[in-house]
């Protein structure tokens, strides 16, 4: 799907209203409802005759995504060129070239072509050739069940019998060989010889499949949620009974242990109440769990929305009846699309009910039943509606814009769907289903997002290690959800609890121990690891509007450890002395402006020009190994990076991030060029100062070990004495990377570990 952003008009049009002083207007307008209406009505006077009308703009922009919405429907031609181009990949053996062509043909395809079942049926070949067995079945299922032909069904038959073979199923084996027999006859006779000698081959097989090495699944499906820590709160759904909801004027909500929580503990499983997926994931990942999926099916009716199972695409009617075909314009306006999403799915009733609510003597979000966010769709619209939106708090010049995506969303939902159909009959004691209602509703919903939606990433190879011997992974953000019972806990720069996903189930664990009465914390983006104080506290006024008082925050202990990950050596004393020029980066030491402040003598000053004249020779060095690596010259590489690496250990801190990525690129550069025991050696450096920085127990930690046991296992292959390093490396890899993720990481990230 191709993108598009809505975000060029909205910038546009708030620069406008500032210019012209028309924000003003807007800012006095009282109400959310009001902003919207004023929106709808103003027309802004620019210079001395240009008018403009922000509902026409509005209109204009979306006459122009309505007219491409016929590029997201169905086309047979484009079905075709799709699947020819998988068959010639299939012959070239280009598996992934190949699957992504057949899927992208059966997303184009019209629903009643004969292109889809034959479509299914050469993508079951490729994922029988990927050894994909459980997906090259279902596969084989969906094309007899669209019609495959049956002068060439036989296909089907033997490739089914030899994915059992394969997978060890005995029984199925015998069945699938008993069809085989029976089917002999209706076979044309051009093909019944060839077709018998398959069959005896594949008795031959099954005579001696159990010689067969094990068979490892290889679909997320049997990825199985663990259990919450002490059962279930009866008050707090999704939430572990160890822990619980208080309310003060302080803190607002807020949970709490009420026993000891060990380190590891899950003390939330939670499914979230909406999901978007980005854009960029909409054609490998399902739309309504968000699995990964290799054979999806795609929608009925337009080519933008796959599915990882039959199932999910029934269930993802809740919210895609409306978003067929329209989809390239909700996901123009970004997060926003969460937002209408949400309304989608609840309806227009229950969300006029549940705002009409008196919340007196109870706590907000919690229902009669004295349950928040409990399992079915008003409980859990209930906890959702009352997460604060922040809306008043926010700048005018935000505030618009969230009310002009709002006002995108509420006309292309009404213009395009069948929402106002399906919810007239229910409208008698409701709000009216109108642009400015619906967008009021969608723009309490966006300003809410922007301070309690939750990033859903799923561990994956990172794609700049593609083709390099030694592998990196990385978290890929995927999709963005909500879920209010998470959203109970609050800030802090270093908190006791890590996310992880099962699909799109959020799972979070405890990665200290937690003392009886501690406050269970959850950190909003800006954590004590990776940005600064002043960064952090930037960052939380802005987006959450209040000042963070967490320990990383108010101790001044942290201050030094932060200075070091820019640091330089203080010349007089090698203490931590700071850049503080306008530019405080790594590279700032270069410029003409600033000095260097030491932590520890408290010397402050410009440094030595040999000083300077050092780091600019290392980043001199940095730059033409770089430029000789992507040059295939990975000998001068190396040579210039040690060089850079030699001096800059003269300069900069061991812990600061831009001579600690020296040693990684110099590792990385050691292992391309076949040198392990060099590029272990300089891993180990990046481990000493990973483990300072983060802590032993961190992900960040985990990511660089992994990096170190592959490096580890191409060096035994020379020098055995390895052996035991890299088996205690693994064993750490896997105890962090399951308190971190969950005991299923290997499932997503598609490996294993060895003892």
């Amino acid at each position: 799907m191709e993108s598009f952003s809505c975000q060029p008009l909205l910038d546009r049009l708030t620069h406008l209203l500032v210019k012209t002083g028309a924000l003003e207007d807007f800012a006095e307008a009282s109400t959310p409802l009001d902003k919207i209406i004023y929106c709808l009505e103003a027309e802004v006077v620019y210079g001395s005759d240009v008018e403009v009308k922000i509902r026409k703009e509005i209109d204009q922009l979306l006459e122009a995504l309505y007219g491409k919405c016929k590029e997201h429907r169905k086309s047979e031609s484009l079905a075709l060129e799709a699947k020819n181009k998988g068959s010639k990949a299939y012959l070239k053996k280009k598996d992934s070239e190949a699957l992504k062509a057949y899927t992208e043909c059966l997303c184009l395809a019209p629903a009643n072509s004969t292109i889809v079942p034959l479509a299914y049926a050469n993508r079951s070949a490729v994922l029988y050739q990927m050894a994909k067995y459980e997906e090259c079945l279902q596969d084989m299922e969906r094309a007899e069940k669209t019609g495959y032909p049956s002068a060439i069904f036989h296909k089907l038959l033997t490739r089914r019998c030899s994915c059992y073979l394969n997978m060890q199923n005995k029984e199925k084996i015998q069945l699938s060989l008993e069809q085989c027999r029976r089917h002999v006859h209706e076979i044309p006779i051009e093909a019944r010889e060839k077709f018998k000698k398959s069959v005896e081959d594949l008795e031959q097989k099954a005579l001696c499949f159990l010689d067969r090495p094990k068979y490892t699944p290889s679909s997320y499906s049997d990825v199985e949620c663990p259990a919450l820590f002490n059962g279930e709160s009866n008050t707090v759904k999704y939430m572990s009974n160890a822990m619980e909801m208080r309310v003060n004027s302080e803190l607002g909500r807020h949970v709490v242990a009420k026993q000891k929580i060990s380190k590891g503990s899950v003390v939330f499983a939670e499914r979230p109440y909406a999901t978007i997926l980005l854009p960029e994931y909409i054609h490998t990942h399902c739309q309504t769990c968000l699995s990964p999926v290799s054979n999806p099916i795609p929608c009925f009716e337009c080519c933008d929305v796959v599915f990882c199972s039959e199932l999910c695409q029934s269930l993802g009617q809740a919210f895609h009846q409306y978003e067929c075909g329209i989809l390239h314009i909700l996901s123009a306006v970004g997060i926003a699309h969460l937002a209408v999403r949400i309304i989608l799915v609840t309806g227009w009733k229950l969300y006029c009910d549940i705002r009409n609510e008196s919340v007196k003597g109870r706590v907000a979000g919690v229902g009669d039943s004295g349950v928040y966010n409990g399992r079915n769709l008003s409980d859990g619209y209930r906890a959702v509606y009352h997460l604060l939106p922040h809306f008043d708090s926010c700048l005018p010049e935000d505030q618009l814009q969230y009310c002009i995506a709002a006002i995108i969303l509420a006309t292309a939902v009404l213009d395009k769907t069948s929402f106002l159909k399906h919810n007239e009959d229910m409208q008698k004691d409701s709000a009216p289903l109108d642009v400015p209602y619906l967008a009021s509703a969608i723009m309490r919903h966006i300003a809410q997002l922007v301070s309690n939606a939750h990033a859903v990433t799923q561990i994956t190879t990172d794609s700049r290690s593609t083709g390099s011997m030694i592998q990196q992974v990385s978290q890929a953000r995927i999709a963005s959800a909500i879920y209010p019972t998470a959203s109970l806990m609050n800030h802090s720069c270093k908190p006791n609890i890590i996310n992880s996903f099962y699909k799109d189930k959020l799972v979070i664990r405890t990665i200290e121990d937690v003392e009886n009465g501690n406050h269970i914390t959850n950190c909003y983006g800006p954590h004590y690891c990776r940005q600064s104080r002043e960064e952090r506290q930037q960052s939380l006024k802005q987006q959450y509007f209040f000042k963070c008082r967490c320990e990383p925050c108010i101790n001044p202990d942290y201050l030094r450890k932060e200075a070091a990950w820019s640091g330089f050596h203080c010349e007089a004393c090698s203490g931590v002395a700071t850049w503080t020029g306008d530019d405080k980066s790594s590279f700032g030491i270069i410029e003409e402006e600033g000095v260097l402040l030491c932590l520890q003598c408290h010397r402050l000053g410009r440094p030595h020009p040999l000083f300077i004249d050092t780091c600019r020779q290392v980043i001199a060095l940095q730059e033409q190994a770089e430029e000789d690596f992507q040059k295939g010259d990975t000998s001068s590489a190396i040579s210039g990076l040690r060089k850079a690496v030699a001096l800059g250990s003269k300069v900069y801190l061991a812990e600061n991030q831009y001579f600690m990525s020296l040693q990684d690129t110099l590792a990385r550069c050691l292992g391309e060029a076949g040198d392990y025991e060099g590029c272990c050696k300089e891993l180990r450096k990046c481990l000493q100062v990973t483990e300072s920085r983060y802590g032993a127990e961190s992900i960040e930690l985990g990511h660089e070990l992994l990096k170190y046991s592959d490096a580890l296992s191409l060096a035994l292959a020379s020098n055995k004495r390895h052996e035991d390093a890299l088996s205690k490396v693994r064993r750490r890899v896997d105890e962090i990377f399951t308190l971190n993720y969950g005991p299923h990481w290997k499932k997503y990230l598609g490996t294993e570990l060895k003892e």
